[in-house]
């Protein structure tokens, strides 16, 4: 079998201004890698790069061109995902890349993994199509059917607080922190809202005698868990702020990969795995088997995307005990169909493959 790869851009414009601690956007730069075999079946992946780890979309795109030789002659998702490996961690990276490596990325840290994503998704889902099977039953797994949590961006309070009372219908909201009164926004929050669960994500935006006041005001929220509250790199502090927090803390951040667990885990209750960070199915699968070995909860998480990207991070969601995938239903016009949505559950598709397709027109 020989396979075509190709890529095209994909613009994602969220219904509002979409802001965390770092920064506030509303478009993102997403693609689309398509593998078409010799049989004309085709297998999407989307890829959702971000340069917190490294990666933008012409450069993901510029290398998939590069690429294209090496993945032609690849036979099915194992053999795709042995070379994503190689990729990311074998000696012939710099090879295979030809010299490319995002400038941006951090030093240690496998470079390409939201580009590695979609390779994995798009050959998941071509040889599902072709097996007559969803992925999540190649998997071995149930049909995944989750409660997801609903984002409220940082912005304006008084536009929280609309978002917040708009999204009413889902029992968990996720609220971004980090910013000058965010604590008062979320007591006005749970006030509002008191039948709302919140779990809240401080995107790194805190130092840790900050974080300790903040997680004390949260935990008389009952607040269900904090996302990163403090910088990854901020080891020291993390263990000093974990043995301190009346609340579940969730590593985002801090962990892309197995090798990040096994040096970080003990400082986290939790783990958030997406496989835009962790690289695709096969890596994100080994993630949450490793977070279960060690006692540690799993929030399956990603980042602004369409269904195709949420559709690949769902074939695993019923394996986590949280879940956080409202890429789509944060966006303007959702691009792809397939996922059914019903209030704040998400149920994957029993059609072979991811079981999504473009939206007409």
């Amino acid at each position: 079998m020989t396979l075509h790869m190709a890529a095209r851009e994909l613009d994602l414009t969220t219904a509002a201004p979409f802001g965390i601690a770092r920064w506030t956007h509303s478009t993102f730069e997403n693609y689309v890698v398509t593998l078409r075999s010799t049989d004309g079946t085709t297998g999407l992946g989307e890829a959702a790069p971000n340069r917190r780890y490294g990666e933008a979309r012409a450069e993901g795109m510029a290398l998939l061109e590069r690429l294209a030789p090496a993945v032609a002659d690849l036979e099915g998702p194992a053999e795709m995902e042995r070379f994503c490996d190689e990729l990311a961690f074998g000696e012939e990276a710099a090879e295979l890349a030809g010299g490319a490596a995002p400038a941006a990325f951090g030093a240690g840290a496998p470079p390409w993994p939201a580009l590695r994503a979609a390779l994995s998704a798009a050959a998941w889902d071509l040889a599902g199509k072709q097996a007559g099977e969803p992925v999540w039953r190649m998997l071995g797994l149930v049909r995944p059917s989750v409660r997801t949590s609903y984002t409220v961006a940082i912005g304006p309070a008084n536009e929280m607080l609309a978002r917040a009372r708009a999204a009413a219908g889902f029992a968990t909201l996720k609220v971004k922190l980090g910013f000058e009164g965010d604590v008062d926004l979320a007591r006005a929050l749970a006030r509002e809202l008191p039948q709302t669960t919140f779990r809240f994500d401080a995107n790194e935006g805190w130092d840790r005698e900050r974080a300790a006041r903040a997680l004390e005001a949260l935990a008389g929220l009952g607040a269900e868990l904090v996302e990163q509250p403090l910088p990854a790199a901020a080891v020291e502090d993390q263990l000093w702020l974990h043995e301190r927090s009346p609340v579940p803390l969730f590593a985002d951040e801090a962990v892309l990969t197995l090798a990040d667990l096994e040096t970080i885990g003990e400082l986290y209750d939790g783990v958030v795995v997406k496989l835009a960070k962790a690289g695709g199915i096969a890596h994100a699968f080994s993630l949450i088997s490793a977070c279960r070995g060690r006692g540690l909860q799993v929030l399956v998480g990603c980042m602004v995307e369409s269904s195709l990207g949420i559709a690949a991070a769902l074939q695993l969601a019923g394996l986590a005990d949280h879940a956080d995938l409202d890429g789509p239903l944060l966006l303007a016009a959702d691009p792809y169909a397939g996922i059914a949505v019903e209030g704040d559950r998400l149920t994957a598709s029993d059609e072979p493959g991811l079981g999504v397709s473009p939206r007409e027109g």
